[in-house]
């Protein structure tokens, strides 16, 4: 350790204020149930222990505290996403729970039953839902509610979380709480909520610029107690004045015209933006009826981002994101899974399938259900190392200083 480090960390520990001698909380991730895109957002952990003894692991998912920001058109899939990660992440936390502020009012308990699973009271235990009066400033409201909750109920919510950060001390978490906003695009001050009050461009400019302050204010709250804001956003079509001259889009990877309304913060302050772009599907296909949504990630705060971070799920009306036809599809698409005519199979296996028979073949054969999670996993494993190792294979710092001890000799 250097001298001003040994000197600066010495004197900030006598303040009165803590967060002074705060340093870098280490990330933890919670799996999202879809772990096409969990290891598409994951990345390698190394630890180096005190005694030179080296490990790592694989983290992989939404960081803690983090917000994430989902796009896309009407009813391509983005809040029922959202509903299932959010159930699936505090799934094995019994003490957790979940938030939504459903501006737009398109969730009913039937739909919200259908998608986490829980029924009657567990439902209402752990799903705290409004679908009415929500503005920004009760939106605020209640983050700071949870967040002021947690600090005050710390050792009754905090837990070990079981990994080590990069010097192999272990990590203390709060559990985490998702909170889901549906939608940014509809969020307003009380103010102008009313009908009266809502007219011209200055009304959406003094909604932008309150969501906007609101969002910046939020942002220690959420990391400080593990809130994970999930925001369901719109995609908007800019008029251009000028067809000729296009403005710049807000963010790389949105199409020409294409905007986000709800103000830049959303952009700047997310983790990750996630854009869900859907194709219908035949029945036949898979036996449902739905979509395949392409998931991408253009944005993200642990991984790449880029025309390759895309995943396809499918999306099932009426029960929601399928994790097991998703992961099939993975596989197919990595040409792990084959076939010849009317079936399937993992490669080097003898079972084989339909394509509609997946799911009953799953459940009915457990040899058939271990191959093909040891499949997943090993494709999925080799996905994250290698994008891993393209990044990390080279020090270009040894370029630089090459150069800058030529110059100097």
């Amino acid at each position: 350790m250097g001298l001003l480090a040994q000197c600066f960390r010495e004197q900030v520990k006598k303040m009165k204020d803590p967060r002074m001698s705060s340093e870098h909380e280490f990330d933890v991730s919670y799996s999202t149930g879809f772990l096409a895109f969990d290891f598409m957002n994951g990345n390698i952990v190394r630890i180096k222990r005190a005694t030179g003894e080296e490990e790592s692991y694989s983290s992989i998912g939404l960081v803690d505290g983090s917000i994430t920001t989902i796009i896309g058109r009407s009813g391509c899939g983005k809040t029922t996403y959202a509903v299932q990660v959010a159930s699936n992440i505090i799934r094995p936390f019994k003490d957790a729970d979940m938030y939504i502020d459903s501006v737009e009012g398109g969730l009913t308990i039937p739909r919200l039953s259908t998608l986490t699973g829980w029924q009657g009271q567990e439902l209402r235990d752990r799903v705290i839902d409004r679908n009415s009066g929500v503005t920004a400033e009760n939106f605020y409201q209640r983050i700071k509610l949870i967040h002021d909750i947690k600090l005050q109920k710390r050792e009754e919510l905090t837990y070990n979380t079981g990994k080590l950060d990069d010097m192999g001390n272990p990590i203390i978490k709060f559990i985490p709480t998702p909170y889901i906003l549906d939608s940014l695009a509809m969020l307003m001050p009380e103010k102008y909520s009313s009908e009266e009050e809502l007219a011209g461009q200055m009304a959406a400019t003094a909604t932008a610029k309150a969501n906007t302050q609101i969002l910046k204010t939020i942002v220690p709250m959420l990391k400080a107690t593990n809130i994970m804001l999930f925001l369901i956003n719109h995609i908007n079509q800019k008029v251009e004045l000028n067809p000729y001259a296009a403005s710049k889009s807000q963010l790389s990877y949105l199409k020409q015209g294409e905007t986000m309304p709800g103000g830049n913060a959303a952009i700047y302050l997310a983790n990750n933006i996630i854009r869900f772009d859907d194709t219908k599907l035949k029945v036949e296909e898979y036996g449902v009826e739905g979509y395949k949504v392409a998931v991408q990630l253009i944005k993200s705060r642990t991984a790449a981002i880029g025309a390759s971070k895309t995943v396809n799920l499918i999306f099932c009306q009426e029960t929601g994101f399928d994790a097991d036809l998703s992961l099939f599809l993975m596989l197919k698409d990595a040409e792990v899974i084959t076939n010849s005519g009317a079936f399937y199979s993992i490669k080097g296996s003898t079972i084989k399938f339909t394509r509609r028979g997946f799911k009953d073949k799953l459940k009915e054969s457990p040899e058939f259900r271990q191959e093909f999670v040891s499949a997943a996993l090993n494709y999925l494993q080799n996905s994250l190392y290698e994008a891993t190792q393209k990044y990390e294979s080279y020090n270009s710092y040894q370029i630089t200083q090459e150069i800058l001890n030529a110059m100097a000799a």
